[in-house]
C-alpha cells in the first residue's frame, strides 16, 4: 500500500510514543547488523542536511524506516548508487494543489518521480467552493498514494467578509477537521487586520487549533502589528516580498516560507537572507503556494526549488534543507526530512544537488518512481460525493452607465510577476452613454459573477497594465472565492465567455467575439482535471498562447486573471460584491470625485 508500510510511523504525529517505542526496540536487530535489513542502498553520497555535509556511507532500511547508516550492513536488496547523491524526501511547506488544476492523485502522479515525499497542503481554495464537503473529496482522493498530504484546516472561509463562498467555516468546523485527522495543521490566517485587532472570531479558529501547527499571512505586516500577530503563533509566513521585511520577521521569531510560485517568485529577493547568514536556513523553508500545471512540466516541483536556489548562490546542502528538514521541524512531521536511523525512508536518488536530476525516488523504504515514471500506476476519479453543483444563471449586461461630465472610475493596476495590484483612478472611456473598456490605453473591462450560491451577484470594474488588446479572457479560477472572472475589451466577447464557463461549471476559456479560441474545462469544482498531467498542460498553453494573442502580457495570463479578485491582498481588487480595497476600509465605488483638498472620495 503506498506510503502506508509502516502506518505506525506514517502516523506519529498523531500516535504518540508507546506504539512506536515497541516497534523500535524491534528494529534493534537491523540496526546492530545482526539481521538482514530489507534494503542496503551503497556507494552513495549521503546529503546529510544535519551537519551540512556530504558522508560517503551505506543507508540500511528495514520495516520502512532507516535503521542504519554506515558500513557493514548486508541487505535482501541491495542497491548500487554509483556514487549518485542520496536525498531525503523533498516537502512543499504551502501548496495549494487547486491551483495545479489537478485531482490529488493527478498531482501525486506529476510530483513523486520530481522526489516529493510529502506536502503541506491548503485546500481552502475547493473550501469556498464545495464546503467541508470538499476538503473531504480532497483528503479521500489524497489516500494510499506513493507521497503523503497533510492537509491544513482552511483558516479563512472566506478569506475575508466581502467574497462570497459556499459555505462558511468557523471555529467548530475546524476543530471538527482536526480532530477527525482529516486535517493536520491550520490553513494560512489571512485575514491578519482581524487577527492583529482581536477579533474573537478569528481568534477562535486559532484556538480550535489547539497545539496543532499554525500557518500564518502577513504581507507588509511589520513594526508593533508583527509583535500583535505573531502572538497568534502564526509563524510561517509566505507572503513575504522584501528582504527588509523578511529580516524583521525572522527577528521577531517567525520563520519565511520564501515563494516560488508561478504568479509569484519572491526566491531571488529573499535569497541574500540565506546568503548572507546560511544558519537563517533553520527557520526558513522554500513553498509552491501556487503553481500551474504548465509550470511543473516545463521545469519540475521541488527539484526545480532546489535548482532554483543553487543558481542564486545558495549553498546547495543549506538549499536541500530548505526543502527537507526545515518544513518537517515547523510542522512537526517527527523523524521526517532527513537521513537518519528510526527517520522515515522517504529518499531520492540524484546526479547532484546543482542540477537534481532524480534518478529513483522510495517512500517508506518502498520504490515508488524511477527515471521519472512511477513504478506502479493508480486509478482513481476525484469524487465529491454527493453531486455538488450551483447552476448559475445567465449575464444579459454588463453595461455601466456614465454619468455627465468626465467621469473619474477606479483601475486596478496589474502588476507583472506580483500578486500585488494598485489603486488608480483616470478618466473613463464613455461611448454612447456607457462607460467602456479602452485598449488603446491598456484598460479592459473585468467582470465578476458570483457561482457558489447562486446569489445573482455580478460586479463589472476596469484593470489597466494586462495588455488585452481585443476578445476577453475568463477563468472559474479566481482565488479565493473562485467566482467566474472575465477581463475583455468589449461585451460581447465577455459575454460569451461568461455563458462558456456557466456552462460548464468552470475551467478556463479565450474568445474572440463569439468565438472560442481556447479552452480548458475543469470537471473538479470548476478548479481541477482528472486527466494526466501532460493533457492538462497542453490545454493551459493553449489557452494562455489564444490569449497572449489577444494581447495579453506576462508568462501565465490565466495566473495573472486569477488573483485579480483576492481581496486579501493588496491593495484593489474586484469580488462579486463590487471594488474591494481592505487599506481603505472595504468597499469601494467604481466612481470618484475629487474634493477640495485634491483627494479621491467616493461619489
Amino acid at each position: 500500500m503506498f506510503g502506508r508500510i509502516l502506518s505506525e510511523e506514517a502516523d506519529t504525529e498523531r500516535t504518540g510514543n508507546a506504539i512506536n517505542s515497541e516497534f523500535y526496540r524491534q528494529c534493534l536487530p537491523f540496526a546492530r547488523g545482526e539481521v538482514a535489513a530489507d534494503m542496503v542502498i551503497r556507494n552513495a553520497r549521503l546529503a546529510n542536511v544535519f551537519s551540512l555535509e556530504y558522508e560517503q556511507a551505506d543507508v540500511a532500511v528495514a520495516r520502512g524506516i532507516i535503521v542504519g547508516v554506515g558500513t557493514g550492513y548486508v541487505g535482501t536488496e541491495t542497491v548500487d548508487a554509483a556514487g549518485k547523491v542520496l536525498i531525503p524526501g523533498m516537502i512543499d511547506g504551502h501548496v495549494h494543489v487547486e491551483s495545479s488544476m489537478l485531482t490529488p492523485r493527478r498531482f501525486a502522479e506529476a510530483v513523486v518521480p520530481l522526489g516529493t515525499a510529502a506536502v503541506m497542503a491548503d485546500p481552502h481554495e475547493i473550501a469556498n467552493v464545495w464546503g467541508m464537503a470538499g476538503i473531504v473529496a480532497m483528503q479521500q482522493n489524497s489516500q494510499d498514494l506513493p507521497m503523503d498530504f497533510f492537509w491544513a484546516a482552511p483558516s479563512c472561509v472566506p478569506a475575508s467578509g466581502f467574497e462570497t463562498c459556499r459555505e462558511p467555516l468557523e471555529a467548530p468546523q475546524i476543530g471538527e477537521l482536526l480532530q477527525q485527522g482529516t486535517c493536520q495543521h491550520l490553513g494560512e490566517m489571512m485575514n491578519f487586520p482581524a487577527v492583529i485587532a482581536g477579533a474573537g472570531d478569528v481568534w477562535a479558529k486559532i484556538a480550535a487549533a489547539g497545539s496543532h501547527p499554525l500557518t500564518a499571512h502577513l504581507p507588509g505586516v511589520a513594526g508593533k502589528d508583527l509583535c500583535a500577530y505573531f502572538l497568534s503563533g502564526c509563524l510561517a509566513d509566505h507572503e513575504t516580498t522584501g528582504y527588509v521585511e523578511g529580516l524583521e520577521k525572522l527577528r521577531r521569531g517567525g520563520w519565511l516560507m520564501l515563494r516560488a510560485g508561478a504568479a509569484a517568485n519572491d526566491l531571488p529577493t529573499l535569497a541574500r537572507l540565506v546568503i548572507e547568514n546560511p544558519l537563517r536556513s533553520a527557520r526558513c523553508m522554500v513553498v509552491s503556494d501556487d503553481l500551474t500545471p504548465t509550470v511543473i512540466l516545463r521545469d519540475g516541483y521541488m527539484d526545480a526549488k532546489l535548482r532554483a536556489m543553487c543558481k542564486l548562490g545558495i549553498d546547495p546542502l543549506v538549499a536541500l534543507r530548505m526543502v527537507t528538514l526545515a518544513p518537517a521541524e515547523y510542522f512537526g512531521l517527527r523523524r521526517r526530512g532527513g537521513i537518519a536511523p528510526g527517520w522515515l525512508a522517504d529518499m531520492a536518488l540524484v546526479d547532484n544537488l546543482e542540477s537534481c536530476r532524480v534518478d529513483s525516488v522510495w517512500k517508506s523504504g518502498k520504490l515508488v518512481a524511477t527515471n521519472g515514471r512511477l513504478c506502479q500506476r493508480f486509478e482513481r476519479m476525484f469524487d465529491a460525493g454527493p453531486a455538488i453543483s450551483t447552476q448559475t444563471e445567465p449575464v444579459d449586461s454588463i453595461r455601466v452607465a456614465a454619468p455627465a461630465g468626465t467621469p473619474q472610475i477606479r483601475l486596478i493596476g496589474w502588476r507583472r510577476g506580483s500578486l500585488l495590484t494598485d489603486s488608480l483612478t483616470a478618466a473613463a472611456t464613455v461611448e454612447s452613454g456607457e462607460i467602456v473598456a479602452d485598449p488603446a490605453r491598456d484598460i479592459a473591462k473585468l467582470v465578476v459573477q458570483e457561482r457558489n450560491r447562486n446569489t445573482g451577484h455580478v460586479a463589472v470594474g476596469f484593470v489597466k497594465g494586462i495588455g488585452l488588446r481585443r476578445g476577453a479572457l475568463g477563468a472559474s479560477v479566481a482565488h479565493d472565492a473562485h467566482p467566474f472572472i472575465v477581463a475583455g475589451a468589449d461585451d460581447v466577447s465577455i459575454l460569451t465567455a461568461l455563458n462558456w464557463l456557466r456552462e460548464q461549471g468552470g475551467g478556463l476559456v479565450a474568445c474572440e467575439g463569439k468565438k472560442i479560441l481556447a479552452c480548458l474545462p475543469l470537471s473538479a469544482a470548476g478548479l481541477m482535471s482528472d486527466e494526466p498531467l501532460p493533457m492538462v498542460a497542453d490545454r493551459l498553453t493553449a489557452v494562455d498562447q489564444a490569449a497572449a494573442g489577444l494581447g495579453l502580457v506576462g508568462d501565465h495570463p490565466c495566473m495573472a486573471l486569477s488573483f485579480l479578485s483576492l481581496s486579501v491582498i493588496p491593495s484593489l481588487k474586484l469580488t462579486d460584491q463590487g471594488y474591494v480595497d481592505l487599506g481603505r476600509g472595504g468597499l469601494q465605488d467604481l466612481l470618484v470625485t475629487e474634493d477640495r483638498d485634491g483627494e479621491c472620495t467616493n461619489n
